[in-house]
């Protein structure tokens, strides 16, 4: 066995190290099986990010893997760099020997250097590496009989693998405005058995919409809509005949965006609304560039200010996440992103500032549950400019 200086966190190698990371990615989360459809699916064909993801090695032994998935998601009218990560795996017999605290380091700093903005996250072990709450599970439930289909359903059938860029283009098209949700495309080899999707066709043979949906995992009797787009009462009338032929007994919505329009006609009508929290745990999110996150939402804070009492306010805002400070610097309307500002007004959240950064729940929400130090303005700045955005990942594009 080397020394644990040589056990250095390095780049991984496709040619060279792709099948023994999907072996060790197989052992730990499949029991030795499917190390194809890692090495295929998850992590090859996919936008899996080569340069910032960590090996460690002990001689020619891969004993740890840190992996990043990079991709653009929406936040509002713009776009961030995120990288997500996953298939953090140490070998059994070099845990807890701050492996992965160093691989993931050496990350976050090429992360950085990439021009990445945050890294989010779905895990129990990463409160001391700086990830704060991002989003929780909320699941939709409902009965088909409380929303009676007063029109046929369309004529659909299942997609297959070939139409998959054409329904990331409907995507993309259909979910440009929901904060948390991926640009597509990210995995570029689905499986056959991972589609689950349902589409139908307009008069001119275009994609007009579809539902993605399967057994849950959990309860099997229960048909989980994962994904849909198109007219909100044409997914209802298709998910209602999938549920009634395959017997189920549940129906239930996961991962859709609060202001999808099918969640929007859910909760006109009778509908349990379950909102799972976690409390370090579920999706979370860290800062990778504070003073370049800000940089991109100096437009959308702008146009929160216009219609706030801020709009003809002059001063500043310190946001002081720990590790990073960076100062919001409001003149008449007008928005720039500096380094230094008296402390007239701040916001000492450590790395729960990274939660304003999404909307990931209403800003009064955030401050109680971290305990922040409020100086001056700060709690009614952060009212205006850092809104509720539900963000929200599709379970499709998770990593």
């Amino acid at each position: 066995m080397s020394t644990n200086s040589s056990r250095l966190p390095v780049i991984p190698n496709q040619p060279a190290h792709l099948r023994l990371m999907g072996q060790l990615a197989a052992d730990a989360f499949s029991g030795g099986q499917y190390v194809d459809a890692f090495c295929d699916n998850y992590i090859g064909n996919s936008h899996y990010d080569w340069n910032v993801s960590r090996l460690v090695f002990d001689g020619a032994k891969l004993i740890h893997h840190w992996g990043v998935w990079g991709y653009q998601m929406r936040l509002e009218t713009t776009h961030l760099n995120v990288g997500g990560i996953g298939a953090v795996v140490t070998h059994p017999d070099y845990r807890k020997k701050n492996i992965m605290h160093q691989a993931a380091q050496a990350s976050f700093d090429a992360m950085k250097e990439d021009g990445y903005d945050l890294s989010i996250l779905r895990g129990r072990h990463y409160v001391k590496m700086g990830y704060a709450r991002a989003w929780n599970y909320v699941h939709y439930r409902f009965r088909p009989e409380d929303f009676p289909v007063t029109e046929p359903a369309p004529a659909y059938q299942p997609l297959r693998l070939e139409h998959v860029p054409e329904m990331d283009a409907l995507y993309n098209q259909t979910h440009a405005a929901f904060t948390g949700t991926a640009i597509r495309p990210t995995f570029y080899n689905k499986h056959p058995e991972d589609l689950c999707v349902h589409a139908w066709r307009d008069t001119d043979g275009n994609l007009a919409g579809y539902v993605r949906a399967a057994p849950s995992e959990e309860e099997p009797k229960t048909l989980l809509c994962l994904e849909a787009v198109g007219d909100p009462r044409q997914c209802l009338a298709v998910l209602a005949e999938l549920f009634e032929r395959g017997g189920y007994d549940k129906i239930a919505c996961f991962t859709l965006p609060y202001l999808h329009p099918l969640l929007q006609r859910l909760r006109l009508g009778n509908c349990v609304v379950e909102n799972r929290y976690f409390d370090i745990s579920g999706w979370r999110v860290r800062i990778i560039n504070l003073h370049g996150t800000l940089q991109k939402l100096v437009t959308l804070f702008e146009k929160r200010l216009a219609g706030s009492q801020f709009a003809s306010w002059r001063g500043s805002l310190l946001l002081d996440a720990g590790e990073q400070q960076a100062v919001i610097h409001i003149e008449h309307g007008k928005v720039s992103i500096g380094a230094e500002a008296s402390a007239g007004n701040s916001l000492r959240g450590g790395a729960d500032i990274a939660r304003f950064l999404i909307g990931s729940d209403e800003p009064d929400e955030i401050i109680r549950q971290a305990g922040m130090e409020c100086i001056g303005l700060a709690q009614p700045l952060a009212r205006v400019l850092f809104p509720n955005l539900y963000p929200m990942l599709s379970h499709w594009d998770e990593y």
